[in-house]
């Protein structure tokens, strides 16, 4: 597995609210960052929030499907 050492940046195929594509970036330092394509404003956390919220809606999904 290669280690990330610089940030990279991706562009989603899907939009969100305003039919803008989503920018998202790995960077250093264990950090995801999230941007709307042609806005300024950056949202940012870290890797390990991300997959505890993933954790949680996967259990939240698992549940709702069990009841």
């Amino acid at each position: 597995m290669t280690t990330l050492t610089k940030a990279v940046r991706r562009e989603t195929c899907r939009t969100s609210d305003g039919h803008r594509p989503i920018i998202v970036t790995l960077e250093p330092g264990d950090i995801i960052s999230f941007r709307l394509k042609g806005c300024r404003a950056v949202v940012k956390t870290t890797l390990g929030a991300c997959y505890a919220l993933a954790v949680r809606a996967s259990l939240s999904e698992r549940r709702t499907k069990r009841d």
